[in-house]
C-alpha cells in the first residue's frame, strides 16, 4: 500500500514538471531571413525574431538524414548551415532562456529558392 502511494506521488510530479515544462513552449513560423552557426533569424510577417541554437537543436526536414549521413561518411559533422538556409520556411518550437528565445525543434516547412 506505501508503496502504490510512493509511486502515484511520483508519477503526479511528473505529470506536473512535464505540463510546467510543455507550457513554457511556444511555436512560431516564418520565412528564414538570415543563419549563422549559433542562431537563426526569421520574418513572420511584420516582425523579425532572433532564435539561439545549439548541439540541443534538432533539425528536421526532407533530406537532412541524406545529408547528415553523406557528411558523415566524409568524418564531417552537420552545421546550422548545412541544413537550413535563407528564404526556407520554417516551424519553430521555442522556450525563453534568460529573456532569449531558443529553438529546441526547427521543421523545415518548405525550401526557399535562392533570388
Amino acid at each position: 500500500m506505501r508503496h502504490a502511494w510512493f509511486v502515484g506521488v511520483v508519477l503526479l510530479v511528473m505529470t506536473i514538471a512535464t505540463s510546467a515544462a510543455a507550457e513554457k513552449s511556444k511555436m512560431t513560423q516564418g520565412k528564414i531571413t538570415s543563419v549563422s552557426a549559433d542562431s537563426i533569424t526569421i520574418s513572420t510577417g511584420a516582425e523579425s525574431m532572433t532564435f539561439a541554437v545549439d548541439a540541443a537543436t534538432s533539425i528536421k526536414g526532407k533530406g537532412l538524414t541524406t545529408k547528415a549521413n553523406e557528411k558523415a561518411a566524409k568524418g564531417e559533422k552537420m552545421t546550422v548551415a548545412d541544413s537550413l538556409a535563407v528564404n526556407d520556411v520554417v516551424s519553430i518550437t521555442y522556450t525563453e532562456e534568460s529573456g532569449k528565445p531558443h529553438a529546441s525543434t526547427i521543421k523545415i516547412v518548405q525550401k526557399g529558392f535562392a533570388k
